[in-house]
């Protein structure tokens, strides 16, 4: 499941470019990772405190965060309306690079995978978590490379020891 692509493009233009298929499966594995995101955050919440990480790191295992991100976003896209998800939370959701579900009649292909049995607020605080999860990923690599640049980088010269004895007998 964690190597399926999420195929980020329309019905219609899976349509058009025989992409069918890629299309389905990744939605199929966009269900499942609703329903594995309603029950890790039910796992991990006690009535009054939520354990973020451990529900993320057991999706993790099985799905990519890319995968877990568009759940989360395509959760509260629609909920515009409602105060307990925060404005940053609405605004990343918005702005999430997943294209909007509706087809001709209106009917929102992505409603399939909006994780709907949990409770508003605490959606709010896993997309906090999964939003956390995305800038760490996205600083990874700049450490990754900065490290590895300077790994790579040469060694400056040797300074000449007859030289500086040299310069020390002057």
């Amino acid at each position: 499941m964690k190597n399926t692509p999420v195929y980020d493009k329309t019905v219609s233009y899976a349509r058009e470019h025989n992409e069918l298929e890629a299309f389905r499966t990744s939605k199929r594995e966009n269900i499942a990772c609703k329903n594995a995101v309603t029950d890790a955050i039910r796992r991990n919440y006690d009535g009054s405190h939520i354990n973020t990480k451990q529900a993320l790191k057991e999706l993790k295992e099985v799905f990519s965060l890319e995968r877990i991100a568009v759940v989360t976003a395509v959760t509260i896209r629609p909920r515009d309306w409602d105060a307990r998800i925060s404005q940053e939370n609405k605004d990343w959701s918005k702005s999430f690079p997943f294209p909007d579900g509706f087809d001709s009649w209106g009917y929102d292909r992505n409603s399939e995978f909006i994780v709907s049995e949990i409770h508003p607020g605490l959606m709010n605080l896993f997309a906090n978590a999964v939003r956390k999860e995305l800038d760490l990923e996205k600083a990874a690599p700049a450490k990754k490379s900065s490290l590895v640049e300077k790994l790579n980088r040469p060694l400056p010269p040797k300074a000449d020891k007859t030289a500086k004895s040299k310069e020390q007998e002057l």
